[in-house]
């Protein structure tokens, strides 16, 4: 019989963690779902930890497969998933016990695409507070938006409880013709515009229930590497993206943020990364490559276009001059 829900968790790297986070699925209020667990090709004991639960429950797949990263094991997931909506679970992570009773009760009664819940920030040793105070009620506790004020939301506030994967549940067939980008990091930011937009009503609400682990060793929190350009790459896409469905004032926005945070990427990357010239010649190229409609960009200020042009002109007299005012 088909499932309401398959949950994904990709696995990599988390003997410790894992157990915690699977725990916390199975203990759903909310108990008509698969948990399918993805081995991304995990070193440690992540892949014998995931076949002794699949032995004990019989709504768990496990599959394993060659390292790939998050988003390829996210799509290995989905290509296997049965339910009507599909949720996600970092494997670092774990869940209050009525999350997906609560995200599929608002799901069914707004016939939502995607229904968002809010999270908490959490470590280790630390404790919090139960998500649902005050109280979780049928007829409070969600607001409805449609597809164009999420991505006004988005870009507005670059709001990540719209962007991170994890904290949702999704209609199954927003799927069908988007997957996640391999091989990227920050791969959330390439596709959450994407998903979004597809939809025609998103629900969220307000109560935290999700859990998501601040640890060291994760992509968010560790050294700059240029890796870390995905980030660029991706908000250049999202400002591309805008453009294609001729949404001009979400793009001059886009690419507003994008200029913002360019500089200091390629500045940092040059002054700390070795070996580095061909990398920052392709990211200077998605500058380049839009440098016209930047000039037209009413968002941008003239001293920043100038700036902007003297760079794609001449990437060393722009440091000069950017290091001469910064003097002054």
């Amino acid at each position: 019989m088909q499932p309401k829900i398959s949950i994904i968790v990709p696995v990599y790297m988390v003997e410790q963690y894992l157990e915690k986070c699977i725990d916390s699925i199975l203990l759903q209020t909310f108990t008509d779902f698969e948990l399918i667990l993805v081995n991304d090709g995990s070193p440690d004991n992540c892949r014998s930890i995931c076949d002794s639960y699949a032995m004990k429950d019989q709504r768990i797949k496990v599959i394993h497969k060659e390292n790939g990263g998050p988003s390829s094991a996210r799509n290995a997931g989905i290509e296997i998933a049965c339910g009507e909506y599909i949720g996600f679970v970092d494997s670092d992570d774990y869940i209050h016990e009525r999350m997906y009773e609560i995200l599929f009760d608002i799901a069914s009664k707004n016939l939502s695409d995607i229904v968002v819940c809010d999270y908490y920030k959490v470590k280790n040793s630390e404790t919090h507070e139960d998500g649902l105070n005050p109280g979780y009620t049928e007829t409070k506790g969600f607001v409805n938006y449609t597809n164009l004020q999420v991505l006004n939301l988005l870009i507005d506030s670059n709001l990540g409880t719209f962007i991170v994967a994890w904290n949702k549940l999704y209609r199954s067939s927003l799927f069908n013709y988007l997957k996640y980008i391999e091989g990227r990091v920050y791969e959330d930011l390439f596709l959450a515009h994407k998903i979004i937009h597809k939809c025609t009503k998103i629900t969220y609400t307000p109560f935290k229930l999700y859990y998501y682990l601040q640890r060291e060793g994760s992509i968010v929190n560790s050294q700059y590497t240029v890796e870390k350009f995905d980030k660029l790459y991706a908000m250049k896409d999202r400002a591309n993206f805008f453009r294609n469905i001729k949404e001009y004032q979400l793009y001059e926005e886009a690419i507003r943020q994008y200029t913002e945070v360019f500089f200091w990427n390629y500045y940092k990357a040059k002054q700390e990364l070795p070996h580095i010239r061909d990398e920052l010649n392709l990211l200077k190229k998605t500058m380049d490559e839009s440098i016209l409609l930047i000039m037209k960009n009413k968002l941008i200020s003239w001293k920043q276009k100038i700036m902007i042009l003297l760079f794609v002109i001449n990437p060393s007299l722009h440091e000069f001059c950017k290091k001469a005012s910064e003097n002054n």
